[in-house]
């Protein structure tokens, strides 16, 4: 079966969110990573950092894609690989020549990077302070467990190094302005509760989770308890602990769509996402969780050196992408969440046979937990609010 597209464009959005990988190797080799242990091999022949002139490409194509939409203000996330190894001089002359350029074209901009950690020091903090860039970084539960995944290429695990990151990173007088939260992969080995705990233990106001990149060809991995418990319990934990300094945004996204604020991102809500990835090289693909389908999916034949940005939302895939809530299968249209979920991740999605004409691998997990969030917020409310919270009407 092709590959469903939206032939309704009215819902497009330009893109706005650029995920630049500036390397293309990165030092740990975590055994989840949908770059480099998953169903895609391309990052061998990617090169392993950026050239100056492919940086200007890009700039420039921001530039021109910024104006031809209106885009008000564009986010510029590093990411790779792991973005340090680029060095602290090299990182620096291409976030003052990206930036630059933009202010040129009168283009607002944001910066941040997405790091695991380990190359974090003073002078890192100080630099990225002095760049003004927001600093994320991966943590995926107690030591027993993140050293289970989280691992370097001599097998060494990575979780003393993360924990010195932070610490380092809350004591530094400049580094609470440009850190706020960490990232966890959903390992359902991890009791909810002690996942919970390292949080509190952590002290870092955020925390996101990410369900781990699996579809119908690739399942998720098996764990103690189902995923979509394993949130639930989660969420119980955050909802009943009631503190407006610590944030879950995959939760927080849930109730903020269950009370129908028009917000959505990539992974839940069903809207266009305007976000795109720039390799190293050039090449203009989709979201890089894509490579968790097969081989090559990602590699749309375009680049930075040749193409616009516009190119790359002609593309089947991005076209599908930029569908939202339109692209769903047949099952997703009839389901009374459809404006909630969204159809959960699109690569979530994929088989070999339907390609993305199917629910997500996660369809009942995610099921349950909406379901659940939305009796706990019911239960909270006053009779004269509950009203407020939508069971989603859906439009087949």
């Amino acid at each position: 079966m092709r590959l469903p597209i939206a032939t309704d464009r009215s819902h497009a959005v330009p893109i706005s969110t650029y995920v630049v990988k500036v390397v293309s190797r990165c030092n740990l080799n975590c055994s989840y990573c949908y770059m480099y242990n998953l169903a895609d091999r391309t990052y061998v022949s990617q090169p392993a950092v950026m050239r100056e002139d492919v940086t200007a490409a890009l700039s420039r194509r921001i530039i021109s894609h910024t104006a031809r939409h209106d885009v008000p203000t564009v986010h510029v996330i590093l990411h790779g690989g792991e973005p340090l190894l680029l060095g602290k001089r090299r990182f620096r002359g291409w976030v003052e020549q990206v930036r630059g350029a933009l202010e040129g074209a009168d283009v607002r901009s944001h910066f941040s990077v997405q790091t695991n950690g380990v190359l974090i020091d003073d002078e890192w903090i100080d630099l990225l302070a002095d760049l003004s860039i927001n600093v994320g970084l991966s943590i995926d539960g107690p030591k027993r467990f993140h050293d289970r995944h989280r691992v370097d290429h001599q097998g060494a695990g990575s979780f003393d190094n993360v924990v010195a990151a932070i610490r380092s990173l809350q004591a530094h007088p400049r580094g609470p302005r440009i850190f706020a939260n960490v990232l966890a992969v959903i390992n359902t080995d991890i009791p909810p509760r002690e996942m919970f705990e390292l949080w509190q233990f952590l002290d870092v106001p955020g925390m996101e989770i990410n369900l781990p990149h699996a579809n119908h060809e690739n399942r998720p991995p098996t764990g103690a308890m189902p995923y979509g418990d394993w949130m639930i319990e989660l969420f119980d934990l955050w909802f009943e602990q009631n503190r407006p300094d610590r944030h879950v945004r995959y939760f927080e996204n849930i109730l903020r769509l269950l009370f129908g604020h028009p917000m959505s991102t990539d992974n839940i809500g069903g809207r266009p996402a305007g976000a795109i990835i720039v390799e190293t090289d050039g090449s203009i693909e989709p979201t890089d969780a894509f490579k968790c389908c097969e081989h090559g999916l990602t590699k749309l034949g375009i680049n930075v050196l040749r193409n616009e940005f516009d190119d790359a939302r002609r593309s089947p895939i991005v076209r599908a992408m930029q569908g939202g809530v339109t692209a769903l299968c047949e099952t997703c249209h009839a389901c009374d969440l459809r404006d909630v979920c969204g159809g959960g991740y699109m690569p979530h999605r994929f088989s070999r046979e339907r390609r993305f004409d199917n629910p997500s691998v996660y369809c009942e997990d995610l099921q349950k937990l909406i379901r659940h969030i939305r009796q706990r917020v019911i239960e909270s409310l006053p009779p004269e609010m509950i009203a407020t919270v939508r069971p989603s009407r859906v439009h087949p």
